[in-house]
């Protein structure tokens, strides 16, 4: 196809653009066609340029990409070990919780007719003290998240707490 066919076919699309993909050897159009306005001519070495030059692109985003996971694994691998630590801290939450019901319910007779405010005041200090007992095991166990030690670090708290393994 030459450049005047391609002057003609254009005049009929009233200079709409026109792209045509010259895949053959020899080529069929006529390089000069890329000289009329609103006409494009790609052939096999433009196509093969934008092929490389999208390749060059995925290698950079892979790269980047593999930056991102390298960066992201060991934070996942933590959240899940912490996440497996989640019923070792809740079961030390609970069996605390428990003996300071428990006292507090034993000692309900001794401490006689509170108001309203002085057993919330008691029932305050007793859940603070609890939470200062458990801010040290707790604290310890998630820094210990998805270390060797972990392992043991939660079998020996749960066995000087007294959890169900």
């Amino acid at each position: 196809m030459n450049k005047e066919n391609v002057a003609r076919i254009l005049s009929a699309r009233r200079n709409r653009p026109v792209f045509f993909v010259d895949i053959a050897v020899p080529r069929d159009i006529d390089p000069l066609v890329n000289e009329l306005d609103n006409a494009f001519v790609y052939d096999i070495d433009d196509l093969g340029q934008v092929v490389e030059a999208n390749r060059k692109q995925r290698e950079r985003e892979a790269v980047w990409a593999e930056e991102i996971v390298q960066e992201e694994v060991p934070k996942t691998m933590r959240r899940l070990a912490s996440r497996d630590l989640v019923p070792t801290i809740v079961a030390l939450e609970d069996r605390l919780n428990a003996i300071r019901e428990g006292e507090m319910e034993r000692y309900n007779t001794r401490l006689g007719n509170l108001t309203p405010e002085q057993r919330q005041a008691v029932d305050a200090l007793t859940r603070g003290i609890m939470n200062k007992i458990l801010h040290g095991p707790i604290t310890e166990l998630k820094s210990e998240a998805g270390q060797p030690e972990q392992v043991a670090l939660v079998r020996l708290v749960r066995k000087i707490f007294g959890l169900a393994n």
